[in-house]
């Protein structure tokens, strides 16, 4: 075989194409906005069940590996039972059938999957604006916002879309993850920021931004690998001591920092409702009263025993990871549990908590020489898949881009930035604002428009660019001819 056949093509197993199959629909349902209970996405569940279910039958896993899948998935069904999650049940099948998967393809799959569908409903939303829905709400820095939700179904949820976003993106890149990727991740931050108002999720994607850019530059040393390790058990203080152990001023000030979400911790920490098969969530919660923080959520909704197991695998992933000096897993890893502090999204069925390929990963590893048992063998055949013309764009892109991407970059931006004061002084207010006009709301409205009109006219230059760069090529290969 050339070296040209090797890098243009690339082999995968069934198996693994079952379960990229399966995280691809159910990231591109939630992605798109559907949630449970609707039909079609009881549809995408039950297609992408049943790929793993495939996935599992043809994967050889040792006797101990066995025990282990039918206890932890006879478990999650008792809990599912008594709690009426399905949570539960997705994120064990998540974990439970990642063994022999490459764990980058599962991040380009992903890249791809969510670009598509979060990001189309985001600019879906964004060019029907006037009939997005949208909330007034105070807030102590800016005082009165109008925050839009763009199609999802919290500004709080548009923004950790966004970390998921930057996760994938960061990566996939990994070592080749440059300024310029941060620089335009935090544009992009900045950017949601004046749709969402969330400050917790927008100081969170930016804590990750940095940090995943300090580990992929820089040399660790021992204090902050142990600071790595305190990551998670501090998140648990804050999530689930806090509530329960401060109190007068210091409680007060707590719950201000997270915005309410530490009376409404304590709230649901009571001893009545720590059991060890859980709770089920709608007879305890209501449109006042929310669980907002992932760690609670798995404590009181799942049960005792599910919540020491978990904190058990993620305190022995951490651990290794750190030994391994996995540090771009770590960033990932610390920074969705800093989101999941203010955030539900880890344990529920929002399909966002990419640290369980993680966890799937490290349970899997050092068994390949161990006898392995199937359910239906020799049925696992490897596939070619042919990516001649995706590696050929690719090439193509890459030699514009070094020839004619640094004028596309500083030509797009400069007329971008034109733009943007354009829009920031020429800016008339729809009658919705109008309507709900307090503080300073118009302000950041006119702010919110003249940044709307800089990234999308800097996106489009820059594609215009790349097209003009790729016909000008075509051109001078058609000269020579």
């Amino acid at each position: 075989m050339t070296k040209m056949e090797i890098q243009d093509n690339q082999a995968i197993r069934l198996s693994e194409l079952m379960y990229l199959c399966f995280f691809a629909l159910m990231l591109f349902a939630k992605g798109i906005g559907l949630y449970d209970g609707q039909l079609l996405y009881k549809l995408f569940l039950v297609t992408a069940f049943s790929c793993l279910g495939i996935k599992m039958c043809i994967t050889g896993h040792t006797l101990k590996e066995w025990i282990m899948i039918l206890m932890a998935s006879a478990f999650s069904l008792l809990i599912y039972r008594h709690s009426g999650e399905k949570g539960i049940l997705i994120c064990m099948v998540t974990v439970l059938a990642m063994k022999n998967i490459d764990i980058k393809r599962v991040f380009r799959v992903g890249l791809t999957v969510w670009s598509i569908s979060a990001g189309g409903r985001f600019f879906l939303s964004l060019f029907d604006l006037e009939h997005t829905q949208m909330a007034v709400q105070t807030k102590s820095l800016t005082g009165g916002v109008l925050r839009y939700f763009m199609g999802f179904p919290h500004p709080n949820v548009l923004h950790i879309s966004y970390l998921v976003l930057t996760a994938f993106v960061i990566y996939c890149l990994k070592d080749g993850y440059k300024l310029k990727h941060l620089c335009a991740l935090l544009v992009g931050n900045l950017f949601l920021f004046f749709y969402s108002y969330s400050l917790t999720g927008a100081i969170t994607v930016g804590i990750y931004i940095f940090l995943s850019y300090y580990v992929a530059k820089k040399n660790i040393g021992k204090v902050e690998y142990v600071l790595a390790e305190l990551a998670f058990p501090l998140c648990l203080l804050i999530s689930i001591a806090l509530p329960v152990l401060a109190t007068g001023r210091i409680f007060e000030l707590a719950d201000k920092v997270f915005n309410n979400r530490v009376a409404f911790s304590k709230h649901f920490l009571t001893w009545d409702r720590i059991s060890l098969l859980g709770n089920n969530l709608a007879s305890i919660t209501t449109e006042i009263v929310t669980m907002d923080n992932s760690f609670v959520f798995a404590l009181i909704v799942y049960g005792v025993l599910i919540f020491v197991v978990i904190c058990a695998l993620y305190f022995m992933l951490i651990h290794t990871y750190v030994k391994e000096r996995r540090n771009m897993e770590l960033a990932i890893i610390i920074c969705f549990f800093i989101a999941g502090i203010t955030e539900p999204f880890l344990f529920n069925t929002s399909f966002k908590n990419l640290t369980l390929l993680f966890l799937g990963e490290f349970i899997f590893r050092n068994s390949e020489a161990q006898k392995k048992l199937f359910i239906l063998k020799d049925k696992d055949r490897e596939f070619t898949l042919n990516l001649t013309g995706v590696k050929k764009a690719g090439r193509e892109i890459k030699e514009i881009g070094n020839e004619y991407g640094r004028k596309i970059a500083v030509g797009s931006i400069i007329i971008a930035i034109l733009l943007m004061l354009v829009g920031v002084f020429t800016y008339q207010a729809p009658q919705y604002v109008l309507d709900v006009e307090v503080d300073q709301l118009l302000l950041f409205e006119r702010i919110r428009a003249g940044m709307t009109a800089a990234i999308l006219s800097y996106i489009a230059l820059c594609m215009l660019g790349y097209l003009a760069g790729f016909l000008q090529k075509r051109k001078e290969h058609s000269n020579k001819r």
